[in-house]
């Protein structure tokens, strides 16, 4: 490799560095998200180089960024461990990182989660049998569990049971 060879792609480096923390200024990504930004602009050696030296020096935590991941998908997003899993496979989490991120999430934690949802979203639909079967499948496709999912809306149907003054 001549001097000019490796003085470009020192100069490439150096531009996929500025690049990937110009973007990491709005945002998180995962090493595996970066490297395919990256790979837009730049040669697959320099964007490896470049997510090895962001991963080094602490800019690029794959273990961080599941649990805020995580985070705002139980939390804010209110989707089940399927689900969850899903999408952070699809954000280019490692399996080992999103199951460490999500193990924080106790059963009991996401049954109340899904009761909250039940409660506030779908309360008004669970009276007609092909409601309740619309929401009961809305309610599988954000990752819940069909245990999961009778127990919820047996919770909110019996609450609604004891709201009734009775003369």
């Amino acid at each position: 490799m001549s001097f000019i060879e490796q003085d470009e792609k020192q100069a490439l480096f150096t531009r996929a560095k500025k690049r990937a923390m110009y973007l990491l200024g709005s945002k998180d990504y995962s090493p595996k998200a970066m490297y395919d930004k990256l790979l837009k602009n730049y040669p697959p050696e320099i964007c490896r180089k470049t997510v090895d030296y962001l991963t080094e020096y602490g800019y690029l935590d794959e273990e961080r960024y599941a649990k805020k991941l995580a985070e705002y998908l139980i939390r804010t997003k209110k989707h089940g461990l399927y689900r969850a899993r899903q999408e952070m496979s699809q954000k280019g989490v490692s399996r080992a990182a999103a199951e460490l991120a999500l193990e924080e999430y106790s059963r009991e934690d996401l049954r109340e989660e899904l009761t909250e949802l039940v409660q506030k979203k779908y309360s008004d639909k669970l009276d007609d049998p092909a409601d309740l079967k619309r929401t009961m499948a809305a309610l599988a496709r954000r990752g819940y569990g069909y245990e999961d999912i009778k127990a919820a809306v047996r919770r909110v149907q019996a609450d609604a049971l004891d709201e009734i003054e009775w003369e």
